[in-house]
């Protein structure tokens, strides 16, 4: 009997050893990235429940996807938009990969010599009317993501009218699949009621990334500029909760000074909810 407890115990211990790693960028007043934040300056709950920070470190390997939208509402930002996508490439560095969409996934191009040939063929031809399914394609994407801390930058006029599932929907399908942040670059600069802002920019928010909305044509080189800085800057946090865990859980982090107080001047951009320990424990496969 002594044996079985002392078994029992040591199993007990080890489904305790649940790591929950998520990606977070920090940024100032400024909205310039901090990349010198230590474990100690951090605070961080899981349901409610306070979490040990195990570890904070530069992402140095990112994935960066660039998700273009080539539907018809396009044509009339098509210029901007494609000058954009070049800016994002010619800063990503080789793991880089374009993806485009309309009603479905409609091309692929990974590394940076077949996304500049892609772009390269790319012509205002390439609009076709169909539909335009943003969520659907971000789902797909991370789920065909084989690493995490990826980063999926969306450039779009924020259409949407043709996937199967909602904005609410999608977010905890990317999480649960690979947990990609997601930023975006949105030109709707062109319409009276940009409709899109509302109900696109929960999708960034809630997996800690960021959207910019440049108010004209112009405006785009400094507002795609400005998402990459914070694109290139991923901290990889490595939580240790109190119980493993064993479901979708909301994540609280925030930035505190030595006196334990918030530092309202920083901002953290990260997931709103965790799916799961990195490597689930014995007790729980």
């Amino acid at each position: 009997m002594l044996v079985f407890l002392v078994g029992a115990f040591a199993q007990v211990g080890r489904t305790q050893d649940c790591p929950v790693s998520t990606t977070v960028r920090v940024l100032d007043k400024q909205g310039l990235p901090v990349v010198n934040l230590t474990a100690d300056q951090l605070r961080a709950e899981i349901d409610g429940t306070p979490a040990k920070i195990r570890s904070i470190s530069p992402e140095n390997n990112q994935r960066i996807i660039l998700l273009l939208d080539v539907s018809s509402s396009m044509k009339s930002v098509w210029g901007p938009s494609l000058a954009g996508a070049k800016q994002l490439m010619e800063g990503a560095g080789e793991n880089f990969e374009i993806v485009l969409f309309r009603d479905r996934i409609r091309g692929h191009a990974r590394g940076r010599f077949q996304s500049e040939h892609l772009l390269e063929q790319l012509s205002p031809d390439a609009l076709q009317p169909g539909g335009t399914a943003l969520y659907d394609s971000l789902i797909e994407i991370a789920n065909s993501l084989k690493t995490p801390h990826a980063a999926i930058v969306v450039v779009s006029d924020g259409g949407e009218n043709a996937s199967t599932h909602s904005s609410g929907a999608t977010v905890p399908l990317l999480i649960r699949a690979s947990s990609p942040s997601v930023f975006a670059l949105i030109l709707d600069y062109d319409r009276e009621h940009a409709h899109s802002r509302g109900y696109f920019k929960k999708i960034p928010t809630d997996t800690g990334g960021l959207v910019e909305y440049p108010p004209s044509s112009s405006k785009v080189p400094e507002a795609m500029a400005k998402l990459m800085t914070t694109v290139q800057n991923p901290l990889v946090v490595t939580l240790q909760p109190s119980r493993p865990v064993t479901k979708m859980a909301k994540l609280k982090l925030e930035a505190i000074s030595p006196n334990g107080k918030p530092q309202h001047d920083i901002r953290l951009l990260h997931a709103a909810e965790v799916a799961g320990c990195d490597v689930p424990p014995a007790g729980l496969r």
